[in-house]
């Protein structure tokens, strides 16, 4: 006997597991936010979203690979807003690039996980893969940002992804300077 939509079952089961990975990144994110990095255990995220420790690790495996796919997460998210800055100009790369930046300084303003992790007497190793594993984020923005533009050279685009990095870490002047600093590297090419 067949039952309609059996088709759609391993879909199903795909919806299923993004759906518990998103609910173990979540609550993994409101611990760091909280307690910050050294509180993060696999049995408080294992509590707070309600799914068991065992199916937590095949999920995610150790701490270490949870926070790398908080991180990935969270550098999707990213990626995306300043993709959607520069799809939002597409006639102009200045106009696109200081759209793409400000989306990530003003994110990154406001999001709680990078605050936590920013702040003092955090564990350096949720902040690892932002700072000394290049192909966690730095690369991937940099790919995102070259395949959006497609018109600027590779070292100018390397160049605008890490003063938009470099600002997003180490604030030293408003955003609205910060961009402006962005756009002119552009223009002036």
């Amino acid at each position: 006997m067949s039952y309609p939509g059996t088709m759609a079952g391993p879909a199903f089961y795909d919806e299923l597991r993004a759906l518990r990975l998103e609910r173990l990144l979540d609550a993994a994110v409101e611990i760091i936010t909280e307690e910050g990095w050294d509180g993060l255990s696999m049995t408080k995220v294992a509590q707070r979203s309600g799914i068991p420790r065992q199916s937590l690790y095949k999920e995610v495996g150790t701490k270490a690979e949870l926070g790398d796919a908080v991180v990935a997460r969270e550098a999707e998210r990213f990626l995306a807003g300043m993709r959607d800055g520069i799809a939002a100009h597409p006639g102009s790369t200045v106009d696109g690039v200081g759209a793409a930046a400000r989306f990530a300084l003003e994110y990154g303003e406001t999001n709680a996980l990078l605050k936590a992790v920013l702040s003092p007497g955090h564990d350096a190793a949720l902040l690892e893969p932002l700072t000394v594993r290049p192909d966690a984020v730095l690369s991937q923005a940099t790919r995102a940002v070259a395949d959006a533009l497609g018109d600027l050279p590779e070292a100018l685009v390397d160049t605008v992804v890490r003063l938009t990095l470099s600002h997003l870490l180490q604030p030293t002047v408003s955003i609205d300077e910060a961009v402006a600093r962005i756009v002119r590297t552009v223009g002036g090419h």
